[in-house]
């Protein structure tokens, strides 16, 4: 094998196996300015987009340990790394698809280890984001919080009703 290829055999296995998360593409007749929209909606996202020949990437993917059906892989492949935030990965995606439906399909991924069809990545995209999810979390935390709070400034509130009420009666005697 020629250095050049087992340069790039060696980089993608090396993002391969450093990935917990990637969505494999197929793009069709993506003109050059369409294709850096798309790239710079995945790396906004915490993406990487990269556009890799069939035999090595398939060739990388046994290396790193993946079973790849290569069957699945038709035309121009690209592989969307994800980042930290393997949902809004791909979210953006999903939503460039659902925006240039012709040019961009989803062949499959793999998401926290483990093989994905494109129809499981569709429902994995509908998922909260991170910060979704922590907004979420934290609302789950504070509605009962919010709740012993109120009962305290209730019970406290009335301990100091009943003593000025107490105190406005003994008035009231004199």
């Amino acid at each position: 094998m020629r250095k050049e290829k087992q340069f790039l055999l060696d980089e993608i296995k090396e993002k391969l196996s450093g990935s917990t998360s990637f969505v494999l593409t197929s793009y069709l007749g993506m003109d050059p300015n369409t294709t850096s929209d798309f790239r710079t909606s995945v790396v906004d996202s915490g993406g990487l987009f990269c556009v890799v020949k069939k035999r090595v990437f398939l060739k990388a993917a046994e290396e790193a340990g993946l079973a790849i059906n290569k069957e699945m892989l038709s035309g121009h492949i690209g592989v969307v790394y994800s980042g930290e935030d393997t949902v809004a990965t791909t979210k953006a995606v999903y939503d460039f698809k659902n925006k240039n439906d012709k040019l961009l399909d989803v062949l499959g991924g793999l998401f926290e280890g483990k093989m994905c069809s494109p129809e499981d990545l569709k429902e994995i995209s509908k998922l909260p984001s991170q910060d979704e999810m922590r907004a979420q979390f934290l609302g789950v935390l504070e509605a009962p919080m919010s709740g012993v709070v109120s009962a305290m400034e209730a019970t406290m509130s009335g301990v100091v009703s009943c003593m000025d009420q107490k105190v406005q009666n003994e008035e009231s005697k004199q």
